[in-house]
């Protein structure tokens, strides 16, 4: 197999004598998980009483402490399975997950829709 005439012209005049360093950008100081946590908790606050995501869990998992809005406090834990509710029962969304454990979401939910839909009209 034979080079191109450029890539001999461009090894000769020296570029071969260059070391070349690949670097990456120091992205984000979450994983992944932590940070689509964070994202999916937040675009659901108008169904919950409060939450907090938890610093260090590691790379491959976050958790959070959600306060739903009937006062009961819940640990959520996203992984590559899913959104997985206090250790037992795996949920595909965060929003099917809330959608289970609390009639309140549920109401708050409907009532955004709704809203939603009003000032579309």
């Amino acid at each position: 197999m034979s080079l191109p005439p450029w890539f001999s012209k461009l090894y000769n005049t020296g570029i071969h004598r260059y070391t070349w360093k690949l670097t990456f950008p120091k992205i984000m100081s979450t994983s992944f998980y932590h940070a689509e946590l964070s994202r999916a908790l937040s675009e659901q606050a108008f169904g919950l009483a409060r939450f907090d995501v938890c610093r260090g869990s590691s790379p491959h998992e976050a958790t959070a402490s959600v306060t739903l809005l009937e006062g009961r406090t819940i640990r959520i834990t996203l992984t590559a399975r899913g959104y997985q509710l206090d250790g037992d029962q795996i949920f595909e969304s965060i929003e099917g997950l809330l959608q289970a454990v609390s009639a309140a979401y549920e109401g708050r939910r409907r009532e955004a829709l709704f809203s939603r839909l009003r000032s579309l009209s």
